[in-house]
């Protein structure tokens, strides 16, 4: 059977982290990781979220300083098909 996904889910634009871990460190659920980043990989890292292990509690976008995370409603995100797919997947 496949996870229920919350009310809404933690949606980051990668291009416009720095990879400061702000949210990293705030995630009660441990759903986001740093990995390197896709213009400077020897540089920057960014960071990247587990919308599986997401559970919609919006810690990590009030702490970013960079506002990268959106809280988006589940559905609207589970529309696209790059994200429904982690969802069937788990």
């Amino acid at each position: 059977m496949a996870k229920k996904p919350p009310k809404q889910l933690a949606l980051l634009d990668e291009d416009l982290c720095t990879g400061c871990e702000a949210c990293v460190s705030v995630c009660p659920v441990d759903c986001i990781d740093t990995k390197p980043g896709h213009n400077h990989q020897a540089v920057m890292q960014t960071c990247s979220i587990d919308l599986v292990r997401c559970i919609g509690c919006t810690l990590c976008a009030q702490v970013c300083p960079w506002d990268c995370i959106t809280m988006v409603p589940s559905d609207q995100m589970l529309r696209e098909t790059k994200f429904a797919r982690e969802f069937v997947e788990a």
